[in-house]
């Protein structure tokens, strides 16, 4: 079925351009690398003007974080000559699969460079009496000398106490703001006794930047981590959190665009194809935002508060919201494998017509809430002509029949999509767990009505 003289054409252009890259990158020596440059300023400004903590010792240590063993790598062979002769410092690479120290004899053993690194939260005293008791040979923890300058890769960003350092620079800032919490912990710990850490990031250039996008993206992220714990937790930007989750918005808006038009790079698929979760998450963090800032008002509220609003054209891709209405409901008892097919379980928001018809069901809340976000954000106060011609239509409430009826066709698609969702789950995936007969969906389910919001085209 394939092509094979377009596709020998098209391996032919892909090498040349693989070779121009290849070509270009090598022209980029360690002599060229202005990073590295900057990377060495802020290695000796630290060596050369230790911190001291709160036990009156200079503290010289610094840990380098890098996402890829090439990179640690690469610093350490780039670093060690200039560390040890230069600073008179002894450094250490850690990757995991390969370990190496600037001590001539031994050391390179992954806990032992932790170890030398960080001895007093390691307790190398006690563990060279243990070795001096046991008279093991081959250890190298008697070593009186200690280990200033660490690079490492994140085989270390979880689970080791390596509080003796005060210094830690993220060479490469991971995608995941999650991976940089993590590796700031290392040396952010109870029992430091430094008055002081500090976290530095090299961002990518601004070109490179405009192409990948990574500093909104991961600040962005951040913030919504921020937003979500406990407020303490971003480590990049804590003014500009509001910036951040504006540009994380526009960010998966984008991804979206280009999902349509682009084919899947099959590396990153997982990541793609778990987008729709991903960009929930502008809408829980205005949730978060709101709640926070009416708590007191809401608290005391009851369940099925409503709004009126006018339909609208939404101007950016003509796409009309048609008039009815959009309910969230909760499912009432248990059903956590439900999560597997509603990304907002318990919760079930559907959008339907005047005409009762399902505009959007259940299983797109994203479209939904993007719906309800174009037509309610920046709207602070009722209009008075909306809530006169509702009045008038349920005459004060008392006659909610219409309403009734597009509520019993919203749980009847509630039902039928989420049987067709179950069985077209159930064949796709063998290892799809069933939900009981308790949790699934049917005519006995019970739900409660948490708030909806009327749809209408009249009004000025």
């Amino acid at each position: 079925h394939l092509d094979l003289d377009a596709l020998l054409v098209d391996l032919e252009r892909d090498k040349a351009q693989l070779k121009e890259i290849h070509r270009s990158a090598s022209e980029i020596t360690p002599d060229r690398d202005a990073k590295l440059e900057q990377l060495k300023q802020l290695i000796a400004a630290k060596v050369q003007c230790p911190t001291t903590n709160r036990c009156r010792k200079q503290n010289r240590k610094v840990l380098v974080f890098t996402a890829f063993a090439d990179t640690a790598d690469y610093l350490y062979d780039n670093l060690y000559t200039w560390a040890t002769q230069t600073l008179n410092i002894q450094c250490a690479v850690v990757t995991g699969s390969k370990n190496r120290t600037s001590f001539e004899v031994g050391g390179r053993d992954f806990n032992e460079i932790l170890t030398n690194f960080s001895p007093i939260s390691k307790d190398r005293e006690k563990l060279r009496s243990e070795d001096n008791e046991a008279q093991d040979p081959h250890s190298t923890i008697d070593n009186e000398q200690e280990i200033d300058l660490l690079v490492a890769t994140d085989c270390i960003s979880e689970g080791q106490n390596l509080q003796d350092c005060d210094y830690l620079i993220n060479y490469d800032i991971h995608w995941n703001p999650v991976r940089i919490i993590q590796r700031f912990g290392r040396i952010d710990r109870i029992g430091s006794r430094n008055a002081k850490i500090q976290l530095v990031n090299f961002w990518p250039t601004p070109e490179l930047d405009e192409y990948i996008n990574l500093k909104p993206r991961v600040e962005a992220r951040m913030a919504l981590v921020n937003l979500t714990a406990t407020g303490d937790d971003d480590l990049l930007s804590l003014e500009n959190r509001d910036d951040s989750l504006e540009q994380v918005w526009t960010h998966s808006d984008e991804q979206l665009r280009r999902m349509q038009t682009e084919i899947l790079d099959f590396e990153d698929v997982e990541e793609q194809l778990n987008l729709n979760q991903f960009t929930l998450d502008d809408f829980r963090a205005q949730l978060l935002n709101y709640l926070r800032k009416y708590e007191p008002d809401l608290k005391n509220e009851p369940l099925g508060l409503y709004a009126v609003t006018k339909s609208e054209t939404l101007s950016e891709n003509s796409v009309n919201i048609d008039p009815g209405v959009i309910f969230c409901l909760r499912q009432v008892g248990e059903g956590q494998e439900n999560e597997k097919l509603n990304p907002i379980y318990p919760y079930y928001l559907v959008h339907v017509s005047d005409e009762g018809k399902v505009s959007t069901g259940f299983t797109n809340p994203k479209r939904i809430l993007e719906h309800f976000s174009a037509l309610c954000i920046g709207k602070e106060c009722p209009k008075q002509d909306l809530c006169d011609w509702f009045n008038t239509e349920t005459a004060n409430g008392s006659e909610m029949t219409f309403y009734k009826m597009l509520i019993d066709e919203t749980l009847e698609s509630i039902r039928y999509h989420y049987n067709e969702k179950l069985n077209t789950e159930f064949r796709a995936n063998s290892k799809f767990l069933i939900p009981t007969a308790d949790e699934q969906i049917g005519d006995t389910t019970e739900f409660e009505l948490i708030t909806w919001l009327v749809i209408t085209e009249y009004g000025d």
